[in-house]
């Protein structure tokens, strides 16, 4: 690390050097920073700035426990076998000479076998998979406010689902105002106009979405469900109209959040991918998706209301009738069976084609024998 600089005074600098070096793990000894003090006191920061939990780790060690001793012949003896040193692993395990052409040829192997299995190792401490927990009910009734835009699709204003949003809206405090879209010939654009006039009258507090509900085939694109191509226009033509409140995708039935759940509908769930990418694209006027149950009861509405309350942490939870849960993030276990293999097949299609991991990728593709390849980059494919 550079300590001279000359747009920085030494002692900057210099302090500027050591916090770097601090943060990249290396250990600093501090007790020469402060000479007037006799023996400094360190403490241990925060997880975050003025938090003492993590949001979305549950843990920071990998799940298989590990061993609290090591013995150092092991290590001797692995080390000697990854570097292939002969002699060093013959004095560590005390073999014979008349031993050693035998023990030199199954070296080679058992190094080979060592450096793969600690490859794995590190990838599987890698791997993450996402979990529902259990989200602790509110200790006094969510309070909402002001006007809310509740987006319906054409033909399912007698949902089930729409009647509990709105009654969500009401029994708290709120004032729902449904405006009804046809899913099958909304567009951006003409969606943008009766936006702004709402927005005229009044700038609502949030945007909710039932449009995902509709999972029938878009007429011009059979392979798109119409909620979620009116979602999308839903979605450009709120920032359109310039207006800020977040906007909420409700869905019934597109996540499992445990083994109770009846399978997904792969058509609502492409909402949660659709959302999630938006939630990056504009994070200051999303609010987050909501997954309702399959059978709408008395406390769906009030739990509904608790994650819409403002200041809510949760941007992706499901309402089950066992309670509301969210989405966390944790190590998924090590499997000890090994890697299947996989033949590609057909065309594979590799999104963001043209950068540096889609080159990768393809690369690998074709040494695996895939016949055809398509690449996808914002300029087109």
């Amino acid at each position: 690390t550079a300590t001279l600089t000359h747009k920085q005074p030494d002692t900057h600098a210099l302090t500027h050097t050591l916090a770097h070096l601090h943060t990249h793990g290396t250990h600093i000894d501090w007790t020469s920073w402060y000479p007037a003090t006799p023996t400094p006191r360190t403490i241990p920061l925060p997880t975050y700035a003025f938090q003492h939990q993590h949001y979305w780790l549950s843990s920071t060690s990998p799940s298989q426990p590990a061993s609290t001793e090591t013995d150092p012949a092991d290590g001797e003896f692995w080390e000697a076998v990854e570097r292939e040193d002969l002699e060093a692993l013959a004095a560590t395990i005390d073999s014979p000479a008349d031993q050693r052409p035998m023990l030199s040829a199954v070296l080679p192997t058992l190094s080979a076998w060592r450096r793969h299995h600690r490859e794995r190792s590190c990838i599987s401490s890698w791997r993450y998979r996402t979990v529902w927990k259990p989200v602790a009910a509110p200790s006094v009734a969510p309070s909402l406010s002001g006007t809310w835009l509740l987006v319906v699709p054409a033909g399912q204003s007698d949902h089930p689902a729409v009647a509990a949003v709105a009654h969500a809206l009401t029994s708290h405090g709120a004032t729902p105002v449904r405006h009804v879209l046809d899913t099958r010939a909304v567009g951006r654009d003409a969606l943008a106009g009766p936006l702004t006039r709402l927005a005229a009258e009044g700038e609502p507090a949030g945007v909710l979405s039932l449009l995902a509900v509709d999972e029938e085939p878009h007429p011009e694109h059979p392979g798109v469900p119409a909620g979620l191509a009116a979602t999308t226009a839903l979605i450009q033509a709120l920032g359109d109209a310039g207006i800020p409140a977040p906007l909420w995708c409700l869905t019934q039935g597109a996540v499992a959040t445990g083994p109770g759940d009846p399978l997904p509908s792969p058509r609502q769930a492409q909402t949660w991918g659709l959302g999630r990418v938006a939630a990056l694209e504009h994070p200051l006027r999303w609010g987050g998706l909501i997954d309702l149950p399959a059978t709408i009861d008395h406390r769906t509405s009030d739990r509904l209301a608790a994650l819409l309350a403002p200041g809510g942490p949760e941007d992706q939870a499901a309402i089950r009738a066992t309670g509301s849960y969210a989405r966390r993030l944790r190590r998924a276990e090590t499997s000890p069976a090994a890697p299947r293999s996989w033949q590609p097949t057909g065309t594979t299609l590799i999104t963001g084609g043209t950068g540096a991991l889609g080159a990768h990728v393809a690369r690998w593709l074709a040494r695996q024998g895939a016949p055809h390849l398509l690449l996808i980059s914002r300029s087109g494919p």
